[in-house]
């Protein structure tokens, strides 16, 4: 006891530091993102039943080098989102851009259709007073809206 007399101040400090230590490991277990946990949450459930097979999406891509104006198309999905790049040329008129974006939704299945979100982006590498335009469907919707930047 005589120790904590004669050091009183320290034993104060020591007793602070404790408790803010102690405080902030609760916080932190409280506050921090579970990292074990799914990134999705349980949005993705059943994700499994609905792949998209990668040959009609190079079917998609190759119908797009048919068309004269599209330099590249690319595509990727992220959870139950799919995101479609479309890079074009200036010179191509908005109403061929956008039919071509319409006809992307010929290579997904209904069952896709209704468990994906679909985002189209068209853009070209020059500056343009049309492009980037973007076109986003939900899962919900039959077809796109548009966006234009």
């Amino acid at each position: 006891m005589d120790f904590v007399k004669s050091h009183k101040t320290l034993c104060i400090v020591i007793g602070i530091v404790l408790v803010i230590i102690v405080v902030a490991i609760i916080l932190y277990t409280k506050l921090s993102p579970d990292s074990k946990k799914d990134l999705y949450g349980n949005r993705l459930t059943d994700i499994e039943k609905y792949p998209i097979e990668k040959t009609r999406m190079d079917d998609m891509i190759a119908r797009a080098g048919e068309i004269e104006g599209i330099q590249s198309v690319n595509y990727n999905i992220k959870g139950r989102l799919v995101n479609i790049v479309v890079n074009c040329s200036v010179d191509l008129p908005k109403d061929q851009a956008v039919q071509y974006a319409t006809t992307t939704l010929e290579y997904f299945t209904e069952e896709e259709k209704a468990y994906y979100d679909i985002q189209i982006f068209i853009s070209c590498d020059e500056e343009s007073e049309i492009y980037p335009i973007i076109g986003y469907k939900h899962k919900t919707t039959d077809t796109y809206i548009w966006k234009q930047e």
